[in-house]
């Protein structure tokens, strides 16, 4: 095998795994091996180590001496920045969006990715909710031409979306308020109203703010650096 195939292997590793590790297939705090991760995903053993020093450089994998090799619990404190991060960013990037006049194929786009929250809810897929869910906001980035920012956003914001995931499965947590905090964001985008898409994208990425307590308390030994009210 070549370095390039080894690296497109890695690469095929890496994005397996971290999917798994969002999704909480590997669960926060789990003990984990390399030949068990080998099985799981069907990749060879030289891919697979380089994927996991790679995550492990990135603080999502923890080995620990004469112990073994531990999935990370998620840090509150990255989680928060990354949140501040992103809604600073996406603050900018709706207020972009107000100036774009909606193509009929952009319209029906949106229109599709609400249509498939719903859909997707009543089938209660967690892990399909949250890439529509991202789908949605991805999309105002593509509109604005700053893919790349949110490209960008995705790398950095791992452990925000681990707790993103962990939000839909705590009974009690909304996730039809979620899509209609959506639809009421595309609606003041698509009026151009500054104001409310403001107000509307502030309050929808506070949200989890708000919700912290309920998630931690739901999964108590998935967390650290964390203070509960």
């Amino acid at each position: 095998m070549n370095s390039a195939q080894t690296s497109n292997l890695t690469g095929q590793a890496y994005n397996i795994i971290i999917k798994k590790i969002i999704n909480a297939e590997y669960e926060p705090g789990q003990k984990i091996s390399e030949k068990k991760i080998e099985e799981d995903i069907d990749i060879g053993r030289t891919p697979v180590r380089e994927a996991l020093l790679q995550l492990r450089q990135e603080n999502l994998i923890n080995v620990i001496p004469q112990s073994g090799t531990y999935i990370s619990k998620i840090d509150m404190k990255e989680v928060l920045d990354a949140r501040f991060v992103r809604a600073s960013v996406e603050q900018r990037i709706m207020r972009n969006a107000t100036t774009v006049r909606f193509t009929q194929e952009q319209i029906n786009h949106f229109d599709q990715i609400l249509s498939k929250q719903y859909l997707i809810m009543r089938e209660d897929n967690f892990t399909k909710f949250l890439t529509i869910d991202d789908e949605f906001h991805r999309y105002f980035y593509v509109i604005t031409d700053h893919l790349r920012i949110w490209n960008w956003l995705k790398r950095i914001n791992v452990q925000f979306d681990r707790f993103r995931f962990l939000r839909l499965k705590v009974e009690g947590l909304s996730w039809v308020s979620l899509i209609d905090e959506h639809k009421a964001i595309l609606n003041a985008v698509r009026e151009r109203d500054i104001n409310e898409v403001e107000r509307l994208s502030a309050n929808h990425m506070h949200r989890m703010l708000t919700e912290e307590d309920s998630l931690i308390k739901a999964f108590p030994n998935y967390f650290i650096n964390y203070h509960l009210n």
